[in-house]
């Protein structure tokens, strides 16, 4: 994959995904999204670490859940997120330990579904979540727990298909109780289809099964969903299993993992057995994959919504390679329906807003290390693409503090793949803009950490320069500084806004930036300084004053 180009990426910018979050009536909330490749955050400031999972309302809460990508292997865990509103995520840490040998053997390999496309359903039958993963054959492997977000412990019997055939293994699913049934969606992968030079790698389709009263198998015969018989049926995966009215729902992709930009297929149907209608209600899914589709209450008796969600794999940048990569945004589109019950293409403009009904949560996912922080670029209505600009430059990103007290630390996301070098990052305290552009002009250092190469993820995950015995007041320049000493790229978020203008007098948060190893005056004249203005630019940062 190219590298961006820094000119690009500053160009780069990306529309916001949750704009902004307002009370309907003492029982309902509204929550606005802007179309477009979005960075989510969770309430410490860690970009969303979840991929090819799924939204549920368990007893009152949001809980997001899916794969982490973070350490860059076939399988890092299943992580979980509880919201009230779903736009503030706590992170709950992984639904199971995924370092242990049993997982270890469960989990990883290749072509083994690396305990992928995770779904959870709560067993009114035993009092209990039962998480379904995609692992090895035969079907798929199950865990349960008390608990909806953490301590899930692997079952020993596995949930079987009604169909899986010799030299075929089930691969996608979803699983979801409707009307106190419980339904398995999945695809087949037909491996006596290999052999083409090009494409397709081998056909699948999507087959539907009833589950048993316990939701940890499955009961009766699997009906396949075929209503077209041509290569988007042979090619159907990520499924996901919904019902809205008289009608079943199967919402799924074109045969691409974790791609960018597949085509989003609707299938619906009065019964499981058919017969299936199709649709195509996307090109390329707003740049994204499918991965479900989220049935969202309404605790004023007010129409149910139903929001579709899609990783969306565009957002990573060349220097973070490979399909498994923890920079990825997520999208979300309400779906609209017609009389007959089919639905609305989606609008993928960039730029428009729609708004969205919802219950409100009762989880206390409101507060963490980045919203608690006096200063900072903000966490979830800004518009943050990506760039992997270190080290060709290094940048420094000032501030003027808002308060008066101790700065006790400063936090920023980055990521890196392999990297080869340290990543030095330095807190100062400067006079002003001019000191920039002034040779030999010391700052005062206020702390200075240097994190290794393995402290770093892909998954632009917060890192936090701790910082002692320092007062400041309101008003002080402050900044830190950011150096990468190996030769691999580091990447990190960036808001751009073309409106605000550098002035030398009064511009408090300006990102510099300096070019690697350009310590000495340039031009035609020998009179233009190193460092560079990114005029409007910001790197994602915060700032914690006591």
């Amino acid at each position: 994959m190219a590298k961006l180009s820094l000119a690009h990426a500053w160009l780069a910018i990306v529309s916001l995904t949750f704009l902004r979050l307002t009370a309907v009536s003492a029982a309902d909330i509204t929550a606005t999204f802007t179309n477009g490749n979005n960075f989510i955050f969770d309430t410490d400031g860690n970009a969303i670490d979840s991929t090819s999972g799924k939204i549920d309302f368990f007893n009152g809460t949001y809980v997001w859940y899916g794969l982490s990508f973070a350490c860059a292997k076939e399988f890092c865990g299943i992580l979980s997120y509880s919201s009230p509103d779903l736009v503030h995520w706590k992170n709950n840490g992984f639904l199971f330990d995924p370092n242990t040998t049993e997982i270890a053997t469960l989990c990883g390999g290749s072509l083994t579904g690396n305990c992928g496309r995770p779904h959870i359903v709560y067993s009114e039958a035993d009092s209990e979540y039962v998480l379904w993963v995609n692992a090895r054959a035969p079907g798929y492997a199950l865990f349960t727990s008390k608990s909806a977000t953490s301590g899930y412990v692997p079952l020993a019997q596995r949930a079987l298909v009604g169909v899986q055939r010799p030299a075929t293994m089930a691969g996608d699913f979803s699983v979801a109780v409707i009307n106190g049934t419980g339904y398995l969606a999945y695809s087949l992968l037909d491996f006596t289809t290999t052999g083409a030079s090009i494409w397709p790698p081998f056909l699948q389709s999507i087959y539907v099964q009833e589950l048993t009263a316990d939701l940890k198998n499955t009961t009766g015969d699997a009906f396949q969903i075929m209503p077209v018989g041509d290569l988007v049926d042979n090619e159907a995966e990520s499924p996901d299993i919904w019902q809205r009215g008289d009608y079943f729902y199967v919402t799924a992709s074109n045969t691409c993992g974790f791609c960018t930009g597949t085509i989003l297929v609707v299938y619906r149907s009065t019964s499981i057995q058919g017969p299936w209608q199709r649709q195509i209600i996307s090109a390329d899914t707003c740049g994204g994959q499918t991965t479900a589709v989220l049935t969202l209450p309404s605790s004023s008796g007010g129409p149910t919504t139903y929001l579709h969600q899609a990783d969306t794999f565009s957002d990573a940048p060349g220097a973070i390679t490979g399909i498994r990569t923890g920079i990825h945004g997520h999208d979300f589109q309400p779906l609209s329906f017609n009389v007959d019950g089919s639905v609305q293409d989606i609008d993928c403009t960039v730029g428009t807003q729609k708004v969205i009904t919802l219950a409100p949560g009762n989880s206390t996912a409101t507060d963490g290390t980045a919203l608690a922080a006096t200063d900072g670029s903000g966490e979830s209505d800004q518009a943050y693409h990506v760039v992997c600009d270190l080290p060709k430059y290094q940048l420094y990103q000032t501030w003027a503090s808002s308060k008066s007290g101790s700065l006790t630390s400063v936090g920023f996301n980055m990521a890196a793949d392999s990297a080869t070098g340290n990543l030095s990052a330095t807190v100062f305290r400067y006079t002003n803009n001019t000191n920039f552009f002034t040779p030999r002009y010391v700052w005062e250092t206020l702390a200075s950490v240097n994190f290794l190469p393995t402290e770093l993820t892909t998954s632009m995950a917060v890192l936090q320069v701790p910082v002692s015995n320092v007062t400041v007041q309101v008003g002080d320049r402050l900044g830190i500084a950011l150096v990468n000493g190996g030769v691999t790229p580091m990447c990190h978020p960036v808001k751009t806004d073309s409106n605000v203008m550098f002035d030398v007098d009064t511009s408090t948060r300006t990102l510099f930036a300096n070019g690697l190893g350009q310590v000495s005056m340039r031009g035609k004249q020998g009179d233009t300084v190193p460092v560079k203005i990114m005029p409007g630019a910001e790197i994602k940062w915060f700032a914690t004053v006591m």
